[in-house]
């Protein structure tokens, strides 16, 4: 932590800080330091690392399991001397903020750590096989045995074929099912949306019919032609929000989810972006 260092080494970073200030907002070389800090309306590096300190310290007392924890507050509180060859400790500097705000570190509570939600537990069964094969050194009829052998292997499962288009700024998604044709369904996404997100949205419409169809059919298997979104899916990148929300709708029971190298859903999709 930058407070622990002495204060002539802190002293060094001050000058480009200021200069770096007078060049923003275009001040004279003689202007005060703290009306340049007023017209930036930023607080001083000082000031900067005594909260990340208070942050620090605040943090790490509401977890006593951290690793950290003893570091941190078995080391005396005690006075250092300018002359001291010891490392000041981050406690004994901020002990004089602290105390002055009044804040006793003896009443934070300690954060209980929580059980994670459903849609980080879950875990989606992938199949990604036919990518081992490259499509520019394999002929059709090879992959479609492949593919056909690795459905045999799902025979008891219901398929859901997704796909998702995009045809100059328009965007749609379809999820099909074979055995149950008045299921699929067809959804326009908003003018110049990625495919990405066209094809996590074919799957999330098969996953909320599927969730439909499970009140009287059972083992349901989706098929996809988009490495990249299962690849994203099995990541489990919940800054994305189609994947927070894909999850969500799943988290109630497992998915098999399978990458054909088949475009079969593709005339599906094209034709209903011009609807």
């Amino acid at each position: 932590m930058a407070p622990q260092k002495k204060k002539h080494v802190l002293r060094a970073l001050d000058p480009i800080h200021y200069q770096g200030h007078r060049i923003a907002l275009g001040a004279f070389r003689k202007s005060p330091i703290k009306s340049l800090y007023a017209k930036a309306g930023e607080p001083s590096l000082e000031h900067r690392r005594t909260k990340l300190a208070f942050n620090y310290i605040l943090k790490f007392k509401s977890l006593p399991r951290n690793p950290c924890h003893d570091v941190v507050f078995e080391a005396p509180l005690s006075d250092f001397s300018a002359d001291s060859k010891s490392e000041p400790n981050l406690v004994a500097i901020t002990f004089e903020h602290i105390k002055n705000v009044k804040i006793n570190l003896n009443t934070i509570d300690h954060l209980h750590a929580q059980c994670p939600p459903p849609w980080e537990e879950h875990r989606i069964n992938v199949d990604i096989s036919l990518t081992e094969q490259k499509k520019e050194n394999t002929s059709e009829i090879v992959s479609k045995e492949t593919f056909f052998r690795i459905k045999e292997k799902f025979s008891n499962h219901y398929a859901v074929f997704t796909d998702g288009s995009k045809l100059e700024e328009k965007v749609a998604a379809a999820a099909y099912f074979p055995e149950r044709p008045d299921c699929s369904k067809a959804t326009r996404l908003r003018d110049g949306a990625s495919v990405f997100s066209a094809e996590l949205e074919g799957i999330a419409l098969g996953v909320t019919e599927i969730k439909k169809l499970t009140k009287y059919l059972k083992n349901f298997v989706i098929y996809s032609d988009s490495l990249s979104t299962v690849q994203a899916i099995q990541s489990k990148n919940f800054k994305v929000l189609d994947i927070r929300r894909l999850y969500n709708l799943i988290r109630k029971f497992p998915l098999y989810v399978h990458i054909p190298d088949l475009l079969c859903l593709d005339s599906c999709s094209r034709r209903h972006p011009g609807q």
